[in-house]
């Protein structure tokens, strides 16, 4: 990890979560606007997209090709470049490509705990001397022993990092409190806290996360992101300043224009829906019924009927 005045490690998400907001559709300049930024406010990490296999030249944040890859590495001052993978979309092999492109950590997706699935490129990015970070998604949707014995496996597997994702947008703080400490206190390696703001806690939720132990956290400019969005960029850096004395510098993100389209964008999309999935903790991925009741009867019914189940 790169080392700080502060103990929290910042990794920054604009592009690849909040490219949900605008289908990926980033150019290859606009990434590079984001991307020196972020190096310019001291963040440590940028997370440019997701790895796949299937290549979309308008979206190079939905596959990462290795064009769009080279052109963020060239970027002076850059963050450490970072990519997520989902277990099945792209090849294993392809993961020994990434250190020629500029990249230094990998960050596998555990989609319902699965850790057998990730851990084929868990142990491809540690062969290539990459970093490697798992992501337990939904974790809102899980007990604290299931969280515990798929952190376990992540680190059995040979993870240097393992994030705790509030997919849902549905955690308060208690609970990220409760699950964050009894990660920390089983896991010998770093816990990180992936926040999403669906009900306005994600500020107040990483407080608690970084209170209990958590010592990497995800941001993103204006808080653009998928659902609810995530926690303000802006916000964790200003406090990380004010109250942790961090080396990192505010202006390069309120200074810079690329996201100002998408956070409009986020605007115009509103947040019902968002609250509301959050509330009943609903994955946005399965929440066709919500979307169906909504359609049908309105907010209301769908609140109520859901709610009762």
């Amino acid at each position: 990890m790169v080392e700080s005045k502060c103990d929290i490690t910042l990794l920054d998400v604009t592009l690849r979560d909040g490219g949900y907001v605008n289908g990926h559709s980033w150019t290859t300049r606009e990434a590079e606007a984001i991307v020196r930024a972020v190096g310019a406010a001291g963040v440590p990490y940028v997370e440019v997209g997701y790895l796949r296999e299937a290549h979309q030249p308008h979206r190079p944040s939905a596959s990462c090709p290795p064009g769009y890859l080279d052109a963020l590495a060239a970027v002076a001052d850059r963050p450490q470049l970072t990519v997520m993978v989902r277990p099945g979309e792209v090849p294993v092999s392809r993961i020994a490509e990434l250190p020629g492109c500029g990249v230094s950590m990998v960050r596998v997706l555990v989609p319902g705990g699965a850790v057998a699935t990730a851990a084929p490129y868990v142990e491809a990015a540690r062969a290539t001397g990459l970093a490697v970070a798992t992501n337990l998604t939904r974790v809102s949707e899980r007990k604290q022993d299931e969280i515990a014995a798929v952190i376990a496996a992540c680190v059995e597997a040979g993870a240097h990092l393992v994030y705790l994702a509030d997919s849902n947008g549905s955690l308060d703080p208690e609970t990220v409190a409760a699950q964050v400490g009894a990660a920390t206190a089983a896991c010998p390696v770093p816990v990180g806290f992936h926040p999403h703001d669906n009900l306005g806690l994600a500020f107040i939720n990483t407080k608690a996360a970084m209170a209990a132990g958590a010592t990497a956290v995800d941001a993103s400019i204006a808080g653009i992101g998928k659902g609810g969005g995530n926690l303000r960029l802006e916000v964790v850096v200003a406090h990380l300043i004010v109250r942790h004395g961090a080396d990192l510098r505010l202006d390069p993100i309120a200074a810079d224009q690329t996201t100002l389209a998408t956070q409009l964008r986020m605007l115009a999309d509103g947040t019902t829906k968002a609250v509301l999935t959050g509330l009943l903790d609903l994955n946005l991925d399965g929440a066709a019924e919500f979307d169906d009741l909504v359609a049908e009867n309105g907010y209301d019914a769908a609140l109520l009927t859901l709610s009762h189940r």
